[in-house]
């Protein structure tokens, strides 16, 4: 029997994954910290019962399993106490680089311009297992911790696709993971409790250390009672004591570092409505306020989002071109493309639609509810879009 055990996105990607390409039945192992309710990411055991899909124990899997799949799961998984299961973990980095914790954040801390996940075998080690297979991707320059997250997110379920039939035949070749380059990280190598920004290193060092921290759902960086969500380093060379205040705005202060000045800016969520009728210029300052172009606000909208729902055709494209994700979805998976036809549908011209079919939204995404566009939409708003 195929075991999935995990959490989050991924492994309710998965999960879909296997309803619609395995046809053997598998069952699930939840981690405790699921409460079998959807949040800005998707409950697998909400989702397991919603499909009727059997949750059993981990002790259960040991007994059942054939084929054990590990996606963000929480326990220790003990490879002797199975029966007779091949176990299989994605883990988010390009092993044997960072074994252990934060993956979204030591990258960015270390100033690493790749990243990346690995599908390996799982051992009596922590994260030790023989290499299957990697996936690598670009750490860009204005990445934080949030972004970091996405693209695991992504390139895992992309992985795991490519090697599914593998993994069920069984027929995968694996290397051991060398001696070299290998790095761990634990729990308690970062504090979250007492999370400050070291001020009294260089500018480049501060900024690395605020995206670094940035993942809006669980923390942003706090600097003199200020929530931190981008940075900015200036030509001015610091003159002052390190973490000194040289100037302060509404929306920003400038401090004083080991090298140059720097300018840090405040959170500015509640404004990201204005994305809906700003100018391009306007967006680029109303970026400023934001953990980059593909923050989002506690619904899920993003600025892209908000813009092609409105049909502000000009930031739309502003923002693709500032690396904002054209299938981005909100917390219930309604795509960018889903919410703009709305507004072609509505001003009678499609002309951002096929905007952001050529940019490469997908017409044939489906939303959290297992509804892909077409389902929306009439036959005469089928043919006037040009969706099958």
């Amino acid at each position: 029997m195929l075991v999935l055990a995990g959490k989050n996105n991924i492994a309710v990607n998965v999960f879909n994954y296997l309803l619609d390409n395995y046809n053997e039945g598998f069952v699930v192992v939840c981690n405790q910290t699921d409460n079998g309710t959807h949040g800005w990411q998707r409950s697998l055991k909400k989702t397991a019962l919603d499909k009727g899909v059997k949750e059993i124990s981990l002790e259960e899997a040991y007994e059942q399993a054939s084929i054990f799949i590990s996606l963000e799961f929480d326990k220790i998984v003990r490879t002797e106490k199975f029966k007779k299961a091949r176990p299989y973990n994605i883990h988010f980095s390009l092993l044997p680089k960072y074994k252990g914790m934060y993956t979204s954040i030591w990258p960015l801390l270390n100033n690493e311009v790749v990243s990346g996940v690995t599908l390996h075998e799982i051992d009596s080690g922590i994260d030790a297992g023989a290499i299957i297979d990697q996936r690598e991707f670009a750490i860009s320059a204005h990445d934080r911790a949030r972004d970091l997250y996405r693209k695991y997110l992504s390139s895992s379920f992309e992985l795991i696709k490519s090697r599914f039939d593998d993994i069920l035949t069984g027929e995968l070749s694996s290397i051991t993971q060398p001696k070299n380059g290998s790095t761990y990280y634990s729990k308690k190598s970062i504090d979250f409790g007492s999370l400050k920004v070291d001020l009294n290193q260089t500018a480049f060092s501060v900024v690395r250390q605020i995206y670094s921290f940035s993942f809006r759902e669980y923390q942003l960086p706090m600097i003199m009672g200020e929530r931190i969500v981008e940075a900015e380093i200036l030509d001015s060379r610091s003159i002052c004591k390190p973490g000194t205040v040289v100037n302060r705005e509404p929306d920003f202060f400038d401090l004083a570092t080991i090298d140059f000045d720097i300018r840090l800016y405040f959170d500015r969520i509640d404004r990201i409505n204005e994305f809906s009728t700003c100018t391009v210029e306007q967006a680029g300052m109303l970026l400023k306020g934001l953990c980059g172009v593909n923050d989002r606000n506690e619904n899920g909208w993003s600025p892209i989002i908000i813009a092609a729902y409105h049909g502000n055709v000009d930031v739309v494209k502003f923002l693709l071109e500032k690396g904002a994700s054209v299938n981005d979805c909100n917390n219930n998976g309604t795509s960018v493309l889903m919410y703009a036809k709305d507004f072609c549908i509505k001003a009678g011209d499609k002309k951002l639609f096929d905007f952001l079919v050529a940019s490469g939204a997908c017409v044939k995404h489906k939303d959290f509810s297992g509804k892909q566009l077409a389902d929306y939409l009439s036959e005469k708003e089928k043919f006037f879009l040009g969706v099958k």
